[in-house]
């Protein structure tokens, strides 16, 4: 049977408590010191990874921002790169214009020169002609009947 002394029940309270005791100094408070430091490097770790988090955020929103200033300018390039050919085109179209307008003067002032020529030619012959017909005047006689002969004449070799 169970013996139920009063000795041996304050004895185990007394082993208790002492037990009680040392694990609390032995286990209890290193182990609470160990979860404390545990926690707080877990606290660190949580404030080191916060504190990249926010650098990533910086860093994306820079990111984003010169990706938007390096589309305006690619945008600004191209607009100049336009402008550029614009009006290399239109210097280009001016020369080409300007080259047709001095061949055209150079050909009308040909075309004149020759007319002129032609003219000053034609001259010539009637000025021979003129002087043929007053050599055959004055050579013969002078009348009407002549004088209409000569003009007659004088109308078919220039009409030649």
């Amino acid at each position: 049977m169970i013996n139920i002394s009063f000795w041996n029940i304050v004895w185990t309270v007394v082993n208790l408590l002492i037990l009680f005791i040392l694990f609390r100094l032995v286990f209890f408070k290193p182990i609470a010191r160990i979860i404390a430091q545990r926690q707080a490097e877990a606290n660190d770790i949580y404030d080191k990874a916060s504190t990249k988090e926010n650098e990533a955020e910086e860093l994306k929103k820079q990111y984003e921002e010169k990706l938007v200033s390096v589309e305006e300018e690619k945008k600004q390039i191209i607009a100049d790169a336009r402008k550029s050919a614009d009006s290399q085109y239109q210097k280009i179209v001016d020369d080409a214009k300007a080259d047709a307008r001095q061949i055209k003067d150079a050909a009308v002032s040909e075309a004149n020169q020759e007319k002129n020529k032609i003219i000053a030619g034609a001259k010539k012959e009637i000025a021979d002609i003129v002087v043929d017909a007053t050599t055959k005047v004055v050579a013969s006689k002078t009348g009407a009947d002549v004088d209409s002969q000569l003009f007659d004449e004088f109308l078919g070799k220039a009409g030649e």
